[in-house]
């Protein structure tokens, strides 16, 4: 009894201190007096650090940008003051939540305030440098801006994404056959229709055998029928997931054929320019001389003719004395002109004898 009265006594002061702190960090205010009696109160009831520290963090999270600049304040004489009041344990609450709590006073009308508070605890080493940095970086760090997403085009998206055009043509193929059963059995059902509403047909039931066949066809029409309202109530269900793959390919039929229209008409453009290059080739060449009409490059005027041993025959004229060598001359002409005969001489002329 006594361990249960304790636990709840514990538990009664524990609510008792949270309402406590919620009172009183709802309640202040920016005046140095607000300020400064509340950050007095914390320091002598540092035996509840912790407790303080998540409820300032709470009204934090909870209250708008001005009201959180008066906690940052209420924070700042507390961190600054515990020290030499014995409470630095507040420092070390307070480093555990204050990244947390930069990210909360990005607001304009509060960050270049808050800003100025973490210089001060720079430049009084009140914190590490490592944890100012964070601090300041996630002051300045800008929250991503959302982009508005279109939940039609996102729908468009993913259905071009999952659409499988095999799937979609066995659907189809599928609903074809079965309205090719179900032509089928409207047919069967045609065929063999008994008319039981006609008088007519009950007058012509003489005997108990023509009772017997009647019936019986009543019961094979029946049975047809039954199975026809099965069979179509089987497509009546499947109709929804047909549409919706119908109005799937519409979409991904869509999309597909603007990306065929864009390749398309990029060739198109290409084919244009690849043409216009072509006429102005054709232009360009009509105004080139045709090569069989071009005379040959005559000589110039100017050109000096070649004389001494730049003329082409030279060494190839009679040697002086000597008589003239013929190019065209076999080897018995050669021959006969080399033993002294004259190959300008008569036939009849016999040679002179060697002596």
């Amino acid at each position: 009894m006594a361990a249960g009265g304790g636990s709840g006594r514990g538990s009664s002061s524990a609510s008792a201190l949270e309402s406590s702190l919620d009172r009183k960090f709802q309640g202040v205010s920016n005046t140095m007096e607000s300020i400064q009696s509340l950050s007095t109160w914390c320091i002598e009831n540092k035996k509840h650090h912790s407790a303080v520290v998540r409820g300032w963090m709470k009204w934090l999270r909870r209250s708008e940008a001005p009201h959180r600049l008066n906690l940052f304040y209420l924070a700042n004489d507390v961190i600054q003051n515990c020290k030499r009041r014995n409470a630095i344990v507040y420092r070390a609450s307070f480093a555990e939540v204050l990244p947390e709590a930069a990210l909360l006073v990005k607001d304009a009308k509060v960050r270049k305030s808050v800003e100025r508070i973490f210089t001060i605890w720079e430049e009084r080493s009140v914190y590490p440098e490592e944890l100012i940095t964070e601090l300041k970086s996630g002051l300045a760090k800008k929250e991503p801006v959302a982009v508005p997403v279109n939940p039609k085009a996102a729908l468009k998206s993913k259905i071009v994404a999952e659409f499988a055009p095999q799937t979609f043509i066995e659907q189809l193929s599928v609903y074809q056959r079965s309205a090719e059963e179900a032509e089928l059995k409207e047919k069967q059902l045609a065929a063999l229709r008994v008319d039981v509403c006609s008088t007519e047909t009950l007058k012509r039931l003489k005997d108990k055998a023509g009772g017997k066949k009647f019936s019986k066809d009543f019961d094979d029409g029946s049975g047809k029928l039954e199975e026809f309202v099965s069979f179509l109530e089987a497509q009546v269900r499947g109709g929804p997931q047909l549409i919706d793959a119908l109005e799937s390919a519409d979409v991904f039929y869509e999309m597909q054929y603007k990306e065929v229209k864009i390749v398309a008409n990029a060739y198109k453009t290409f084919a244009n320019r690849v043409t216009s290059l072509k006429r102005k080739l054709d232009v360009l060449k009509a105004s080139l001389p045709d090569p069989e009409d071009s005379p040959p490059p005559s000589p110039s005027e100017d050109a000096p003719s070649p004389t001494g041993s730049e003329s082409p025959f030279h060494g190839m004229g009679r040697a002086e004395g000597g008589p003239h060598l013929d190019m065209d001359l076999d080897g018995q002409a050669m021959d006969e002109l080399e033993g002294g005969v004259s190959p300008l001489s008569s036939p009849s002329t016999p040679p002179s004898p060697v002596p």
